[in-house]
């Protein structure tokens, strides 16, 4: 598969399939909450992760709440997409997100799988890619940054043309890093 060659080490392991993950918090110490995702994520299911700089953003649909910080990753994973699903709400869960509040409602944490391999998923609980990536300035800004050449497998275009074709309208890169090792 040479789905993320431009944008992802390549993998020895044929078990290992790419992975991108869209992050997101508007509540609490936002920052610490997605340092905190990116440490579990690089100590359990990810291998090879890369992080996009972090963003921050106005809400989505126009919602008065708090600004989000975004940031996305990309990496390796050994997990199936059901229990990589299962991975991210579970730290979800323990950072504080409430999984019984309104679909659009602030959060603590928001982890979404935008990208599995060059893989379509549609089930009742998960749909991939991402239904939403197409349109959403707010991920596919960060994750052109790291992951421009992956096409989506669908649209056939890759994150940097969709990217392009939505702008940055309300997405502004700040000087915030998710891991030391990528401080400048």
């Amino acid at each position: 598969m040479d789905v993320t060659a431009d944008t992802l080490p390549r993998s020895s392991d044929p078990a290992l399939r790419p992975v991108a993950i869209g992050m997101g918090s508007n509540l609490g110490p936002r920052v610490d909450r997605l340092r905190g995702a990116a440490d579990r994520l690089t100590d359990g299911p990810l291998v090879d992760a890369r992080f996009s700089r972090v963003y921050e953003t106005v809400p989505a649909c126009g919602l008065d709440q708090p600004l989000y910080l975004n940031a996305c990753c990309t990496g390796w994973t050994s997990l199936d997409a059901v229990d990589l699903l299962a991975t991210l709400k579970d730290l979800e869960s323990k950072a504080g997100r409430d999984p019984s509040a309104p679909r659009f409602a602030s959060r603590p944490l928001d982890l979404d799988i935008l990208l599995y391999g060059d893989d379509v998923v549609a089930t009742p609980h998960l749909t991939i890619p991402h239904p939403a990536l197409p349109e959403r300035a707010f991920v596919l800004v960060p994750l052109a940054e790291i992951a421009g050449g992956w096409r989506h497998p669908v649209l056939g275009r890759t994150i940097a043309e969709l990217a392009a074709g939505v702008g940055a309208a309300g997405v502004e890169v700040t000087n915030l890093r998710l891991r030391e090792a990528d401080e400048s």
